[in-house]
């Protein structure tokens, strides 16, 4: 039997954007509530991309979602994110496993994409909060 994994997402396919990968995401699995990880934002125009960091003031807020282990979601996921492609915008993501925390003091793990390439070039995103940015 196989067990429960989650999902940690901080860009279009966060609940209040309109975006089909993300109603794709809303039926497949079940939104759990918002968290954030350890590290730095960057507008990189249609999208944002995530940089892990270890400083705590530095944070990203996103949603998480929890679905069945033997679920094919992050086959298809990885696909949409183009895993280990170099993409037309430069960036590459890589999917890794980072502890999520919660407003209540709590922490779970959960799969996060990651940007794996320089950010020198990129427009950071100071509040760490896509959705806030985007809708403000």
């Amino acid at each position: 039997m196989a067990g429960q994994t989650n999902l940690f997402v901080y860009g279009t396919l966060r609940r209040g954007f309109n975006h089909p990968m993300g109603q794709f995401l809303e039926k497949e699995a079940d939104f759990l509530r918002r968290g954030y990880i350890f590290g730095l934002l960057f507008d990189l125009g249609p999208y944002p991309v995530a940089v892990y960091s270890d400083k705590q003031d530095q944070q990203i807020v996103g949603d998480i979602y929890a679905f069945q282990e033997n679920s094919n979601l992050l086959s298809i996921l990885d696909d949409y994110e183009g895993i280990g492609e170099l993409l037309e915008t430069g960036v590459t993501f890589e999917r890794k496993q980072m502890v999520v925390r919660l407003a209540d003091g709590s922490q779970l793990d959960a799969w996060v994409y990651l940007h794996a390439g320089y950010i020198d070039h990129l427009i950071p995103i100071a509040t760490g909060d896509y959705l806030a940015y985007k809708c403000s």
